[in-house]
């Protein structure tokens, strides 16, 4: 039987300095019936030079650029990546991170012949230079088993830091189409919202423990910062789409979402106190005064106590 066909697809923007190790982690993979998809969101630097050279150097790389008319950002290129792709299975990967060689054959191995709906994970671990990866880094969390039960995937990884990086994951085209786009106006927790639509619809998680990825710390100027008040509303947008789903889906919002609603509405209160209030609601604090500067002051004084309660601090 003819191995099935791996889309690596990766997003890129001004990334020259870094996407090189991030390809050079591909190229060493064990498994070798891949295609590598980049789509560049519009480069300014060195990015469009140093493809070239990739290209040239192996066909299985594509380098393509986002269309003009479609809205900027990885999630467009996301997106438009998938459309170009062709592959059965289908492995995000963000310009600046790195797979272990094995990663992609192990967990080929495990879903090979299962049905398309479940899905396969691998451990994880933070780096900042190559040179970090040779490290022995040990991590063991509670989410790091296989499991036939999603809700309670979903409560193991509630109890992990509630996040396993996009490319720790290996899913089927299939489940993916099934699923739905990134959604490409969100700027923030945008894998949260469009891996949870995975998850309610998944039938299980094949966890791979022989191999691993690596997720480079986020820098000041990544975009998963919370620094406007347009990402703090795209981020309580994105956690209401996450427990609607959840409800639906597993007739409970999650401990995931009430943990994660928690640790959000403590750094929105802290830098977009109007954004929270207007979201109050959500954040479940009912009926407070109407005096803003009292309102600020209860609902401070109630998130000092959950901080306390769920973060020690």
């Amino acid at each position: 039987m003819t191995d099935p066909l791996v889309s690596i697809i990766i997003p890129t923007y001004n990334r020259a300095h870094l996407i090189g190790e991030t390809l050079d982690s591909v190229l060493v993979q064990t498994y070798e019936n891949w295609e590598c998809i980049i789509v560049d969101d519009g480069s300014t630097d060195n990015t469009s030079k140093l493809l070239e050279s990739y290209v040239q150097k192996d066909s299985r790389f594509q380098y393509h650029h986002r269309p003009s008319n479609r809205l900027k950002g990885a999630n467009a290129c996301r997106n438009y990546g998938f459309e170009l792709s062709k592959g059965d299975y289908i492995q995000w990967l963000d310009s600046d991170d790195l797979l272990a060689e094995n990663k992609i054959s192990d967990q080929i191995l495990l879903l090979k012949g299962k049905d398309y709906r479940f899905i396969s994970s691998c451990p994880w671990q933070n780096f900042e230079t190559i040179a970090d990866i040779k490290i022995n880094y040990k991590q063991d969390l509670k989410v790091y088993h296989s499991c036939s039960e999603l809700k309670k995937f979903i409560q193991d990884l509630s109890e992990s830091g509630g996040f396993l990086p996009p490319h720790s994951y290996l899913c089927s085209r299939r489940l993916i189409h099934e699923s739905g786009n990134w959604l490409e106006h969100l700027t923030i927790n945008q894998d949260g919202e469009f891996f949870s639509r995975i998850f309610v619809r998944a039938t299980g998680v094949l966890f791979c423990e022989h191999s691993k990825v690596y997720y480079r710390v986020a820098s000041m100027t990544n975009v998963s910062i919370l620094n406007s008040i347009e990402k703090a509303d795209q981020a309580i947008e994105s956690w209401k789409l996450i427990e609607s789903l959840f409800k639906i889906r597993f007739g409970e919002s999650t401990n995931l979402i009430a943990v994660s609603k928690k640790y959000l509405g403590l750094r929105i209160l802290k830098t977009f106190p109007n954004s929270y209030i207007s979201n109050q609601q959500f954040f479940e604090f009912g009926n407070i005064s109407p005096n803003p500067k009292d309102r600020i002051t209860i609902i401070k004084s109630f998130l000092k106590r959950i901080s306390n309660q769920f973060f020690g601090n």
